[in-house]
């Protein structure tokens, strides 16, 4: 067998024991055991599901070496075996999350692993491009910036390399709460960096990051009511906030872009889900809500008229919403937005015919 290749202008025939050959196959067995090695213990599949030759390797040997990061570090490669690729690629659960809060999409390790490392590098890119202030940072692998408030760390899962992890730290002692702060965390690995791994929400935490701290603490409350709904059984909605649009919210924006605008006033998008015994057949209505920096009110956005759809719920949570403007007004430093939105989870009822 013969091959062409073509140097410059020149043809030159080269046979099949030539030397380029040779190292061109080295390099390229070497290239795909380097990275099957990388993958490998970057995910953490577990040593005894490989083979070494034609011997397995005991359970009883010690976990996979850490990689040190240096260009040669996966220079030794290791052979996987169908189980273990088969671990690599087979859909399962999120490690070291509750079901509940990981999210109904499922994906395998491997594609966990890249898409986080994928959302790192869009966060750095979009950190760059907000009001957000980057931090240099010795520690390879790690995001560290800052926002008028707060300090925030971002890097992978040191130990399942499956999910981006934030870490917050007040500016100001005494500022935050430390519950409040871990609340921000989770819904960062649980609803941010997670799958299906898309830029835009990042874009939009971001923006809710920069936002002023009585807003951002207010958001925060929010995410606490989605993470853990059932400490708020006394309502009759559950609460979901929206960081991209979804497609059928009202035609604001189109779908999938981010769900998040900080300017002189702020729009973002939440998810209200009626409790029902039958979860299949609960209501779901998604509210877009403006809150005035200037006047402290929290009130619902201006709907474009659609046809055949129903005004009855955009009509009932405006209303909601004015009548608590109405009957509480903002005081200087404080923000109605949480206040708003739990008298809206309490109070609304739709009709049967309500639905959107």
């Amino acid at each position: 067998i013969q091959i062409l290749v073509c140097l410059g202008k020149t043809g030159i025939k080269l046979k099949k024991n030539c030397w380029y050959y040779r190292t061109l196959g080295k390099i390229l067995l070497k290239f795909t055991t380097m990275s099957l090695q990388f993958l490998y213990l970057r995910v953490g599949v577990r040593s005894s599901l490989f083979l070494l030759g034609s011997q397995a390797v005991p359970t009883n040997m010690p976990p996979p070496r850490k990689l040190p990061h240096r260009s040669w570090a996966a220079s030794i490669p290791t052979i996987l075996t169908h189980s273990a690729l088969n671990v690599l690629l087979l859909p399962s659960p999120t490690p070291g999350l509750m079901p509940g809060l990981a999210g109904s999409y499922l994906c395998s390790p491997l594609e966990r692993f890249l898409g986080s490392v994928i959302m790192r590098r869009h966060l750095q890119r979009i950190i760059q491009q907000e009001t957000l202030q980057l931090i240099n940072s010795n520690e390879p692998g790690v995001i560290m910036f800052k926002t008028d408030a707060l300090k925030c760390r971002v890097a992978l899962n040191p130990k399942t390399n499956q999910t981006l992890q934030l870490k917050v730290a007040p500016e100001t002692a005494g500022q935050w709460k430390q519950e409040e702060l871990q609340v921000l965390e989770k819904f960062f690995e649980t609803r941010v960096a997670g799958p299906p791994f898309k830029a835009n929400t990042l874009i939009a935490f971001t923006k809710l990051l920069g936002a002023p701290t009585h807003i951002l603490r207010d958001c925060v409350h929010i995410m606490k009511l989605e993470l853990f709904p059932d400490q708020a059984s006394q309502l009759k909605w559950n609460v979901q906030f929206c960081l991209t649009i979804p497609p059928s919210a009202p035609p604001i924006a189109p779908p999938g872009t981010p769900a998040v605008v900080l300017k002189s006033k702020m729009l973002f998008f939440l998810q209200l889900t009626q409790k029902s015994a039958v979860p299949q057949e609960a209501m779901s209505i998604i509210v877009p809500i403006i809150y005035d920096m200037a006047s402290g009110t929290t009130q619902q956005a201006d709907i474009p008229r659609q046809q055949n759809s129903s005004v009855a719920a955009p009509m009932m949570v405006s209303n909601i919403l004015k009548r608590f403007a109405e009957l509480n007004s903002p005081r200087p430093g404080e923000c109605t937005i949480f206040a708003a939105v739990r008298d809206l989870m309490a109070n609304l009822t739709l009709p049967p015919g309500g639905r959107p």
